[in-house]
């Protein structure tokens, strides 16, 4: 086994450990230094297989990096419905959001895959709201929360590319033209905090500087028909559902709330995966 490794560690055991970093999709340099990126990779995939999320990598962590690459995290949206739409209210409650059951009122979420590596629609967006007679209803779409690889490497502002920060928006959507083209959930009423991602790799940072602000992080699909494999140029920060028909769905569920209640306002809460 080769030996435990932390943060300062350097030789050929830290240049084996990024390259089975880099084997389970966790993108790392491959320079024999464990210094802080080394060490956030790390922690992500200690937390995608289970692990002390500690940045040691011990005989535990050594296990599973040098073990046949996988499905780390299977499908995230066939575990989000597994769990249920009150389990997801249950961890949103745990981070001190704000939840409800009002009738036809859309509780639009998104769940952030612990993968660091762009350009995947590795992540879940969904909503839940309350039907008839109480009942909850919930749908869940693959998609993702964060920019693409083309727009990490070719951000629009001097600071970086937009991360949307994980947190609670509390109506800052509202229904409007995408790019003046189709009609999406438009961020139109309401501030949200992104991370700055500035070093121009496809690698996510999120441990970099926020500001909040109009940034235009939106709510929409991909491709115009059918189903996108990859982010590249769908995504500069918004979050994107990948199959056409899911946002069709989505829209229509919009609708269906302003109709219904007069509410003309969306709220997003953006949880990091916790199962």
């Amino acid at each position: 086994m080769p030996a435990t490794l932390r943060k300062g560690s350097t030789g050929e055991d830290v240049k084996l450990c990024q390259t089975r970093l880099n084997a389970h999709g966790f993108s790392c340099k491959v320079d024999g230094q464990f210094g802080p990126r080394t060490e956030t990779l790390v922690r992500a995939f200690q937390r995608a297989t289970g692990i002390k999320a500690d940045g040691v990598v011990g005989g535990g962590t050594w296990a599973e990096l040098l073990d046949e690459v996988g499905d780390i995290d299977g499908d995230i949206v066939d575990q989000i419905k597994a769990l249920g739409a009150d389990a997801v209210f249950a961890e949103a409650k745990r981070l001190g959001h704000v939840v409800w059951d009002e009738a036809n009122r859309l509780w639009y979420f998104g769940v952030r895959s612990p993968a660091l590596t762009a350009n995947k629609f590795d992540d879940a967006l969904g909503v839940i709201w309350t039907g008839k007679g109480g009942k909850k209803h919930m749908r869940v779409w693959p998609g993702t929360t964060d920019p693409g690889t083309y727009w990490l490497e070719h951000p629009m502002r001097v600071n970086g590319t937009a991360i949307l920060v994980e947190g609670q928006y509390l109506d800052c959507w509202k229904i409007d033209l995408q790019n003046g083209q189709y009609r999406a959930l438009c961020q139109r009423a309401g501030k949200v905090k992104v991370y700055r991602d500035a070093d121009k790799d496809n690698v996510l940072d999120f441990d970099v500087s926020t500001e909040s602000g109009w940034f235009g992080i939106n709510l929409h699909r991909a491709t115009a028909n059918g189903e996108s494999t990859q982010v590249n140029k769908w995504s500069a920060g918004c979050q994107v559902t990948a199959v056409t028909a899911d946002h069709g769905e989505r829209m229509e569920l919009a609708d269906m709330q302003v109709g219904r209640t007069k509410r003309e306002t969306f709220s997003y809460t953006l949880m990091k995966q916790w199962f």
